[in-house]
């Protein structure tokens, strides 16, 4: 588990380096009890908390435009809400928008979320979930990049660990010190685990 950090509720220091890797975790832990109360098998519960919370954390704290789908009601524009209820590419992202129409100038944020371990269809494949959604940021052209995902048992990130530092310091067209953070929730301990890699 060597460079994950355990977000621990009471400590007041988060041990990343990034500015807004500390603000994301900071806004994940928050109410994090509830997090955990939610069913497990009602898996848009627990992806909605994680999008409602970073939609609002980028529009209200840095003034981004988001697009994610499966917000909260109350949240999406038929009901009078700021976000746009659809997916563009990614999960969610920040972006900012130029002068026109479909003109973006800035992509500050993309995140994926995945809480299944194996995808159908690759069951000899370890964490084929999460790696087939990681991809999909390896490959962004954006300032930051966002994995969520759950381990069963911290060994998990042995495996992990290797799998993302490769794939990220291997990928060619990735600039040198792309910025990526992981934030791996733990139901077990109720709490979730983090690290930064940034490509050499």
């Amino acid at each position: 588990m060597t460079n994950w950090t355990e977000y621990k509720i009471d400590k007041h220091s988060i041990k990343a380096t990034e500015k807004l890797s500390k603000v994301i975790i900071k806004e994940l832990a928050h109410e994090l009890d509830k997090f955990f109360q939610f069913d497990t098998k009602i898996r848009p519960q627990r992806t909605r908390f994680v999008k409602d919370k970073l939609a609002l954390l980028g529009h209200n704290k840095f003034k981004y435009k988001v697009y994610a789908n499966g917000l909260s009601p109350n949240l999406t524009q038929l009901n009078g809400g700021t976000f746009k209820n659809s997916e563009w590419l990614y999960d969610l992202h920040w972006y900012v928008e130029g002068k026109n129409n479909y003109t973006t100038t800035r992509m500050p944020l993309v995140m994926e979320c995945e809480w299944q371990q194996k995808r159908r269809g690759d069951r000899n494949v370890d964490f084929s979930g999460i790696k087939y959604d990681f991809q999909k940021l390896l490959v962004a052209n954006a300032e930051f990049r966002l994995m969520i995902f759950k381990v069963i048992r911290p060994t998990d990130f042995n495996h992990l660990t290797e799998y993302f530092e490769d794939n990220i310091n291997n990928y060619e067209h990735l600039p040198s010190g792309s910025k990526f953070l992981f934030i791996a929730f733990y139901d077990k301990g109720k709490t979730f685990y983090y690290q930064e890699i940034f490509k050499q």
